[in-house]
């Protein structure tokens, strides 16, 4: 029977044991998906509402200014366009319709600044806060019985606060997006990332690496979305509020709500097909692995059954004949 060496067998088993650990971590790594708890996050108000559906914002440019880059006033308006299309996904499937009728309306100074008449919000840009703040960007607003007093003025920096790196445009819209957020009625919220993994837009410090060209966009979250539906409830009955709004309140979601980011369904799309191209991707990589691992199986299987070649049989040398006798 064809016995094979102890140590060969040692050998196979070892290698067939890594290649079973490799071909786990590969699909656990290629398949991971970034598992968060049931989420507690909480979102205070700052206790005023603006008592028109239609808010206006005046946009303020430093053309003259040597670090103000020209994008940044598009940026700001595309910010305040995120929030509407974001509240559109939003109301599409948790309710709260009346919040499509808020209308955002947006000028440029010098432009078309008088389509805003007063204000009630206006947008600034400075070089930076410097070393004696961390902020990217600051609102401060007036309230009076939960109401907002005009105008509310926001502070959009162009430079971190070392004054060494310049915002680039996705960052302007991060930032611009979370201080409408403030501008709106909103503090920070508790968590920084919501249960889909994503940034929590009304956290309070900026996630990303400013200046990083990998940086993402960030949206309103559901948590952001439904507290701003407590802030505007009185949209449901009238266009215009008649008394006061709501006080300081802290929020969270009702039970069987997921806590994610609502991106514009145009981003939704192309995350989408983007998530269809990665899982395209990881499919390839994991039959080559498959590939790989079936061909050194077989490898292995030949080797195991290898037989090892029987040694031929003692040569007979018959009788040694005797002396023979004279």
């Amino acid at each position: 029977m064809c016995r094979i060496p102890v140590w060969k067998r040692i050998f196979v088993l070892r290698a067939l044991v890594l290649l079973v650990v490799l071909f786990v971590s590969i699909t656990g790594f290629l398949s991971v998906s970034t598992v968060h708890a049931a989420s507690s996050a909480e979102i205070p108000t700052e206790g005023g509402t603006w008592t028109s559906s239609t808010i206006t914002i005046l946009i303020v440019p430093q053309l003259s200014a040597p670090w103000f880059k020209s994008s940044y006033t598009f940026d700001v308006n595309h910010a305040v366009s995120r929030w509407s299309q974001s509240i559109t996904a939003y109301t599409d499937i948790y309710g709260s319709n009346y919040l499509r009728d808020l209308s955002f309306v947006t000028c440029v100074s010098g432009v078309n600044d008088t389509l805003c008449g007063s204000p009630d919000i206006q947008v600034r840009f400075i070089e930076s806060f410097g070393s004696q703040s961390s902020g990217l960007g600051l609102t401060r607003y007036g309230v009076q019985n939960s109401v907002f007093q005009a105008p509310t003025i926001t502070t959009l920096v162009a430079y971190d606060p070392s004054n060494t790196t310049q915002l680039s445009d996705i960052d302007m819209v991060n930032i611009a997006s979370h201080e409408f957020g403030h501008a709106l009625g909103l503090a920070h919220a508790t968590a920084s990332l919501t249960d889909d993994g994503t940034f929590e837009l009304m956290f309070l410090s900026y996630g990303q690496a400013v200046g990083n060209p990998r940086n993402t966009l960030e949206a309103p979250s559901t948590l952001d979305l439904f507290a701003l539906s407590y802030i505007y409830d009185w949209l449901a009955t009238s266009s215009m509020l008649n008394g006061s709004g709501h006080p300081k309140t802290d929020l969270a979601l009702p039970s069987g709500a997921s806590y994610s980011s609502v991106y514009p369904y145009p981003e939704q799309l192309q995350m989408l097909q983007n998530s269809i191209s990665q899982l395209k991707l990881e499919i390839i990589i994991l039959a080559i692995v498959a590939a790989l691992l079936l061909a050194l199986v077989l490898v292995f299987a030949i080797l195991l059954s290898r037989k090892k070649p029987a040694p031929p049989p003692p040569y007979s040398w018959g009788s040694v004949p005797s002396t023979p006798t004279v």
